[in-house]
């Protein structure tokens, strides 16, 4: 049986993959939770400024901003499907560790 902190340890590279991989999709996700960046800033605990930096590209998010948005979307009808059509949802990866793959 593989420890909790075994099955949730992923590789720097690979959080850093991740977040590469949401952050071209964040203001399509954000429009379909019909959100401004002031909203979805202030309910992730961001800055709108920050927020927009990250969403235009022109900063790295951290592994607990990508949480957090994973987290936010997922809750979200609206979002949770596109999540999983964009394989950035960090619990297929965890799966797949499980099983040696």
């Amino acid at each position: 049986m593989t420890s909790v902190k075994g099955r949730w340890s992923l590789s720097k590279e690979r959080k850093e993959e991740l977040i590469g991989e949401l952050t071209p999709e964040l203001r399509m996700l954000r429009v379909k939770a019909d959100m401004t960046q002031e909203e979805l800033a202030n309910i992730i605990g961001l800055s709108r400024q920050t927020y927009s930096q990250i969403e235009s590209g022109n900063k790295v998010m951290s592994w607990n901003t990508y949480l957090s948005l994973i987290f936010f979307y997922q809750s979200l009808e609206e979002t949770a499907r596109l999540l999983l059509a964009f394989d950035v949802y960090p619990e297929k990866f965890i799966d797949q560790n499980e099983r040696g793959g």
